[in-house]
């Protein structure tokens, strides 16, 4: 809303002087009201006739206090533009537009409804003034660009708006000019119609010879593809078997060596066990001579007779030499006992 109250002028009514008049401008959403001296502005812009028509405008036919700054969109008809050619036509538009400053709003204009009306007609009377008929159909997407309204552009940014886009939304001709636009259409149709016909024969034609051609192309191919395919399946075969007999030497081959290598390890292991054998014996019977030589010492120390005691071994020997170096004193008992006590140990 926008309310306007009096102000004191610099002086107030001192002098017979004018006094000053303000302006505030109140964003909802908010309650509002007025003070004693301050009245809301009411707002009477352009807008859709009684007939409820929403491609025309009428001025003055939309009054409101409440302003509202959301985007929003028209529709205009821009009636009787006339071509270089002398060919009236009727455009129609959808223009979408948003309300960036109220206060150059209130400053520039009193109807921007109005301003859009007039601006727009202006750039769409200017872009069809250069063209003819034909060239208007052809050129017709130009009026879904922003370029081609300068003035309604331009005058928006002036009184505070912002046009986001333009929509053109077609065009309407004279009774007679649409008559004859729609024979020259049908026409055209029916000539295009034709020759995409003969088009269609034509590629018909082609693709039969161009399949033709495809097909001995690829007959040709594939014969090839058979030859390479048996002989590479020729080689892939003469590859494995060779590769199957030097994988069967290779794993005899192995084999043999693991065979000698398993022998030598089995030889090797006899004769460290023999070996041990042997070495085992070896210090048994050193023991058992040392054994023996420590007590035969022990024996002649004690005065036993040693030749009787190797003589009680071998009871029945092959010949008797006998050496009598003991003494008198002892006594035949004390050697049987030596004897036993000597055999008993060995």
């Amino acid at each position: 809303a926008v309310a306007h109250g009096g102000g004191d002028g610099g002086g107030g009514d001192r002098g017979g002087g004018a006094r000053s008049v303000d302006r505030r401008v109140v964003r909802g959403p908010a309650r509002f009201i007025p003070t004693a001296d301050e009245w809301c502005h009411e707002f009477s812009w352009s807008g859709v006739p009684k007939d409820g028509s929403k491609t025309t405008v009428q001025p003055n036919a939309n009054k409101f206090k409440k302003l509202s700054v959301i985007p929003t969109s028209m529709y205009h008809n821009v009636s009787e533009v006339r071509t270089n050619d002398d060919t009236l036509i009727t455009v129609k538009l959808m223009l979408f537009f948003q309300l960036d400053s109220i206060e150059k709003m209130l400053a520039c204009t009193n109807d921007p409804i109005a301003d859009f009306v007039n601006a727009a007609s202006a750039d769409v009377i200017a872009f069809c003034s250069g063209l003819n008929y034909e060239n208007f159909l052809t050129l017709t997407g130009e009026l879904n660009k922003l370029e081609t309204f300068s003035q309604l552009t331009t005058r928006a940014h002036m009184i505070g708006y912002t046009i986001s886009k333009v929509v053109f939304r077609g065009f309407q001709a004279g009774e007679k000019l649409q008559a004859m636009h729609d024979e020259a259409i049908q026409e055209r149709t029916r000539l295009r119609l034709l020759e995409e016909t003969q088009e269609q024969q034509q590629r018909a034609e082609d693709m039969k010879l161009e399949g033709e051609r495809r097909r001995a192309k690829m007959q040709a191919e594939l014969e090839m593809e058979q030859h390479r395919l048996k002989t590479e399946l020729s080689l892939t075969a003469q590859q494995a078997s060779i590769k199957e007999q030097k994988l069967i030497q290779a794993a005899k081959n192995e084999l043999e060596a693991l065979q000698h290598e398993a022998d030598l390890k089995q030889q090797k292991a006899a004769a460290a066990v023999n070996m041990e054998i042997k070495e085992h014996e070896l210090a048994l019977e050193q023991r058992r001579n040392e054994e023996q030589l420590r007590m035969m010492r022990e024996m002649k120390q004690v005065g036993v007779d040693l030749t009787k005691v190797l003589v009680s071994q071998h009871e029945q020997p092959d010949k008797i030499l006998k050496i009598d170096t003991s003494d008198s004193h002892r006594t035949d008992t004390q050697n049987k006992g030596l004897l036993g006590a000597l055999q008993l140990n060995l």
